[in-house]
């Protein structure tokens, strides 16, 4: 398992990553997260970076399964 603390470069903004980038990046985070226990100093930090990538992962399947209208519904 990769120990490399989640740092202020994810404060926020995963738009930059690519999608293989991005779901790995949230595949390290999810494992540091089910590592840390309960009560541990900085579990809440990977919490919510944990959910703010659930939200940008959301935000892509979204895209990816948006289907363009047909014609006689536009």
């Amino acid at each position: 398992m990769d120990n490399t603390p989640v740092g202020p470069a994810w404060a926020g903004d995963f738009t930059d990553l690519d999608d293989p980038g991005f779901l790995a990046e949230r595949a390290r985070v999810r494992g540091l997260l089910e590592h840390q226990p309960e009560q541990s100093i900085g579990r809440a930090e990977l919490e919510r970076v944990y959910a703010a990538m659930t939200e940008e992962f959301c935000r892509r399947a979204r895209i990816a399964w948006q289907t363009e209208k047909p014609e006689d519904q536009r």
